[in-house]
């Protein structure tokens, strides 16, 4: 633990308690040590890597939970009058931003220098330096910095770094340029401490069965932009909680929107072929929900197409509802996704038993157990 506490160079202490299984509680003598710990994120030392999550009443101690972390990413030279088919300069921000993780909050506050994201990652996936940009005028490459101590320049994840490696190395990324196709210190930003004084706010988030007589349907899509590769897949269950079936398939889409789109539509046309009257819809792509409700108009003729064509799928029901909400409440679904994504080519889809890996997920559900989530 020695590294970890001379990375952070503290300057009132900290006590820390080992609660097992490679997990640590730090309790700081102040409040400014601990803004400075948890700014700096993922340490190194010794051939070992700290994930650090700031504690909050309720967390669980999950290693899926914990896989996931809050970074900062910087997108330099982007266009802040960019226009990506009528859309706002934030939801195209938010659509780019995607292609690194799940976007949480936008900061322009550094007026045209740069734009900064702070999405949630996966640090057992590898980072994506970037993604191509279809603006309509030819595209273009747009890089990620992230705001992070370091990471693993051989197969670009934030657990090790490259003298640490387990992994083979796979320097493979898109793009045209060594700087675009390589890892390195090009991808890495300084980070900006003052961000994590400003206290996020605790919600806490569980799944919830449907009234009597409904089904409810989870789910969600998944597009690497590191592989190129898109998925979905989502579950239905009963009053009661129980599995009725689920599904993940592979989706030959370059767009995280359109692979929510393709998730709910399978799992729509899934519903229907089981016979479901009255079905409950719950997705973590708040832009998906609002078109499918109508709170939102689509943009472009791709949209309007994919998304009549989901409404007609609802007509084939007595009854809908449809309502966002956040992965922690998704996290069925989400696991899903994330095995269709990785899929070579083949759909997988199961009734009354589920696969062996999604168990966990569901039994987390059927219990309500509640996931906390900060809101930056």
């Amino acid at each position: 633990m020695d590294p970890v506490l001379d990375a952070w160079d503290l300057e009132d202490g900290v006590v820390t308690e080992s609660l097992g299984d490679g997990f640590f509680l730090f309790s700081f003598g102040s409040k400014s040590d601990m803004i400075k710990a948890w700014s700096r994120g993922t340490v190194y030392g010794e051939g070992e890597c700290l994930l650090v999550r700031k504690w909050c009443p309720g967390l669980q101690l999950d290693i899926e939970i914990m896989s996931y972390v809050q970074v900062w990413i910087q997108l330099p030279d982007l266009d802040l009058d960019l226009d990506l088919d009528g859309r706002g300069r934030e939801e195209a921000v938010h659509i780019i931003a995607s292609s690194a993780g799940q976007p949480i909050a936008v900061d322009f506050s550094g007026g045209g220098d740069v734009i900064r994201v702070c999405v949630e990652v996966d640090v057992n996936q590898p980072l994506v330096s970037g993604v191509e940009v279809d603006d309509g005028d030819g595209g273009f490459w747009q890089s990620f910095r992230y705001e992070v101590s370091g990471f693993c320049f051989d197969c670009g994840r934030l657990d090790h770094k490259r003298e640490h490696c387990p992994h083979h190395p796979r320097r493979r990324n898109r793009g045209s340029t060594l700087n675009n196709s390589t890892y390195g210190s090009h991808n890495l930003a300084p980070r900006r401490e003052e961000q994590y004084k400003r206290q996020a706010p605790v919600h806490y988030f569980s799944w919830h069965r449907p009234a009597a007589g409904w089904v409810k349907l989870n789910f969600d899509g998944s597009f690497k932009g590191r592989t190129g590769r898109a998925g979905g897949g989502g579950v239905l269950r009963g009053a009661d909680g129980s599995f009725i079936a689920a599904f993940a398939a592979p989706l030959e889409t370059s767009s995280a929107l359109m692979a929510e789109i393709g998730a709910l539509q399978n799992g729509l046309r899934l519903a229907l072929k089981l016979n479901v009257k009255r079905i409950s819809i719950e997705g973590d792509s708040k832009i998906t929900v609002e078109m499918l409700t109508g709170k939102r108009e689509p943009n472009g003729e791709e949209e309007s197409s994919v998304m009549s064509y989901t409404r007609q799928l609802l007509e084939g029901f007595e009854e809908t509802t449809a309502r966002h909400e956040f992965r922690e409440a998704n996290r069925s679904a989400d696991h899903l996704a994330n095995m269709a994504a990785e899929a070579a080519d083949a759909s997988m889809e199961w009734h009354h038993h589920p696969p062996h890996s999604l168990l966990p997920f569901l039994l987390h559900d059927q219990l309500s157990m509640v996931v906390p989530r900060l809101i930056l």
